[in-house]
């Protein structure tokens, strides 16, 4: 398949401009990281892999935008935590099986709960994604902790989600409705703002009997039991004390391809290898998902013999 064709493929079997983020990105740590330049097999791991859609987007385009490079993918997601509706493995298992058959998914997708430490072993990856998955997350330092510990020497890991600072909640898509503190609050806003048919209530009205009290009770339930955004000075500390570089290098290209999306235009699947730009980053924050790039290992090598 030529270069025009396989972008073609790739944007029509996405089913999320996230996935296709991702994929550029590692499109993009391959082709410039010279330690992943050597690497002839590269191993991935999807941190809170959900639906599997994203596992089976990278596990089928990465061999074609990486010519010679072997890809092993792998993922897991929590059973405790009340986001995924019951019986999700088994739809993901049947879905991966189907899609991309001869491989053992259930030896390379695991479940766990949320207290647990990841069941891979350690030094394993060279990459760990997630997306949309650490506002989440109710314990960033065990997060980053054992991001740490599967990634394998000068690995990296890719995350992107929002944070704190976002104005707008894209679960209810409502105004700072994720800020505030009490149950009772979040109860009042998303009533107020529904009523206004602001947010998702006019699309989902149907699924709750158009009842809006109970849409409300559900949604602050939703996002006091199961959310917990973080803010990036927050985040900042918990990937320094798991020694984690991070840097937001790839937020800005997310926009820049939301932007020529909307205009119609296929974004390459590459990015021009920039360093990030902090004062872009400081407005971009607010407005919907940041990308952080996490980086394992140190040059330095400080207390070390030569």
């Amino acid at each position: 398949m030529d270069k025009k064709n396989l972008l073609a493929d790739a944007h029509e079997k996405s089913i999320s401009i996230t996935h296709r983020h991702i994929l550029s990105i590692i499109n993009t740590m391959l082709a410039n990281e010279p330690v992943l330049i050597e690497k002839n097999t590269i191993r991935i791991l999807d941190a809170g892999c959900g639906d599997g859609k994203l596992l089976y987007f990278l596990h089928l385009y990465l061999p074609l935008f990486n010519e010679g490079k072997t890809f092993l993918i792998y993922g897991y997601d929590v059973i405790d935590h009340g986001v995924q509706q019951s019986g999700y493995i088994q739809k993901v298992f049947a879905f991966m099986a189907e899609m991309a058959p001869g491989i053992d998914w259930s030896d390379r997708i695991k479940m766990i709960n949320s207290d647990e430490n990841w069941p891979f072993e350690n030094n394993k990856f060279d990459f760990v994604v997630s997306n949309q998955v650490l506002e989440h997350v109710w314990d960033h330092d065990q997060f980053f902790r054992e991001n740490n510990r599967v990634l394998a020497d000068k690995g990296f890991s890719i995350h992107l989600f929002p944070v704190k600072e976002v104005i707008w909640d894209g679960h209810v898509g409502l105004l700072r409705i994720h800020q505030l503190k009490s149950w009772d609050a979040m109860y009042r806003m998303v009533k107020f703002y529904s009523r206004l048919n602001l947010g998702i209530w006019r699309k989902t009205k149907k699924e709750y009997n158009n009842d809006l009290d109970h849409f409300s009770r559900v949604w602050a339930d939703k996002i006091y039991h199961y959310c917990n955004y973080q803010s990036y000075a927050e985040l900042t500390k918990a990937a320094r004390k798991n020694h984690l570089c991070l840097t937001p290098r790839f937020t800005l290209n997310f926009y820049t391809r939301k932007l020529k999306e909307i205009t119609g235009n296929k974004s390459d699947m590459y990015y021009p290898n920039r360093p990030s730009s902090k004062v872009l980053f400081f407005f971009l924050k607010y407005l919907s998902s940041v990308t952080l790039v996490l980086y394992k290992g140190e040059y330095a090598q400080y207390g070390k013999k030569a």
